[in-house]
Parts: C-alpha cells; sequence; structure tokens
C-alpha cells in the first residue's frame, strides 16, 4: 500500500494549466495530507468489514453465553474472553505478532537463567501445558510466526490470498456474511 502510495504522484502529475504554462506541482503537504486520507479510508474499510463480516460470526447468540445462569456464570465468561483474543488477533495481527516474537524473546531469555530452567523441567510434561497448547491451537494463536523478523502473520497472508484466489469467492463471502447475521450453515444451503 505504501509503495502505491509513493507512485501517485508519478502516475498523476499535475495537468497543464489552460494556458499551455506548466502547472506547478501539488506541494508535498498536499501528497502527504493526500496519503493520509487513503490510508484513514482503508483502515476505515478494513474496520467496518472486520465488525460486519467477522466480529458478528464470532460473537454469541444473544444469551447463549450462559452469563448471568447463575453458578454456571463463569463458564460463559470463558468462551468469550477466547473470542476476544480471537478477534484482537485477526483484528491487529502485526500488533499480535510483535507481542508474540517479544514473549518468546523473553521466554528464551528466562530459559537461559537458572530458575528458567526450573520451570522448563517443570512443565516440560505438564497436562497444563498439554491443554493450552489446545486452547492456544483453537484460538488461531498457531498463526503467529516465531521469528522475529516477521512483520505479519504469513498465515494470515496466505489465509487473505487463498480466499481471493478461490473460484468459490462469493460463495465464501455470502457465508461470511450469513454466519454474520446468524446463519452458520449460509451457503450450504
Amino acid at each position: 500500500m505504501i509503495d502505491l502510495l509513493r507512485m501517485l504522484p508519478a502516475l498523476y502529475p499535475a495537468p497543464a494549466a489552460e494556458d499551455g504554462e506548466d502547472r506547478e506541482r501539488p506541494a508535498l503537504f498536499d501528497l502527504i495530507r493526500l496519503q493520509a486520507m487513503i490510508y484513514e479510508e482503508s483502515r476505515r474499510l478494513q474496520d467496518l468489514l472486520f465488525e460486519r463480516l467477522l466480529a458478528p460470526a464470532a460473537r454469541p447468540a444473544e444469551g447463549g453465553d450462559g452469563a448471568g445462569a447463575g453458578a454456571g456464570a463463569g463458564a460463559g465468561a470463558i468462551p468469550a474472553i477466547l473470542r476476544r483474543a480471537q478477534l484482537l488477533v485477526l483484528k491487529h495481527p502485526v500488533a499480535a505478532q510483535a507481542a508474540f516474537a517479544a514473549l518468546i524473546a523473553e521466554g528464551r531469555r528466562f530459559a537461559t537463567t537458572p530458575e528458567g530452567a526450573e520451570w522448563a523441567a517443570a512443565l516440560a510434561g505438564s497436562d497444563l501445558v498439554r491443554r493450552g497448547r489446545q486452547v492456544w491451537d483453537a484460538v488461531g494463536m498457531n498463526m503467529l510466526e516465531d521469528d522475529p523478523d516477521a512483520i505479519l502473520p504469513s498465515a494470515y497472508l496466505e489465509a487473505l490470498l487463498r480466499a481471493a484466489r478461490s473460484p468459490d469467492l462469493e460463495a465464501a463471502l455470502r457465508g461470511l456474511y450469513d454466519a454474520a447475521k446468524g446463519d452458520p450453515l449460509g451457503a450450504a444451503r
């Protein structure tokens, strides 16, 4: 996107004035303002698509999450928290990747200490760690990469490109739209 914005001045030079003289090129500030407006509009579109397509599909049905159901009220909070984590990773993949890379680096530094080695040995065969990994994968955190130089998870890009190349793109988007409206079967009908 940034490269596209940088090409704008070359692609759209200032038109010649009616009297045949060269027209002054737009000021640098005008180009920066144009680029900022394009960026803001693309963010607005991304947020709109996210809120209309992805977020509603991940939200629980009204009253279906168990909240307020007496003793079981705490059980409904867990799926809501996991859905929120999933939505945050999908909405902010660059920030999620950066946070993940920082946590990995800190964990590796800690593992080199005597206390870290003790923790690593204690957690090596832990059932809690195994179950935590299941939750991690189910929420979609496994798309984050262990590469400190990664800016955007490649799994995220692969999914977007796979969807864009799909011959059934309209059906997939219709399925997202139907799921957002509370019809999880959507395009399967």
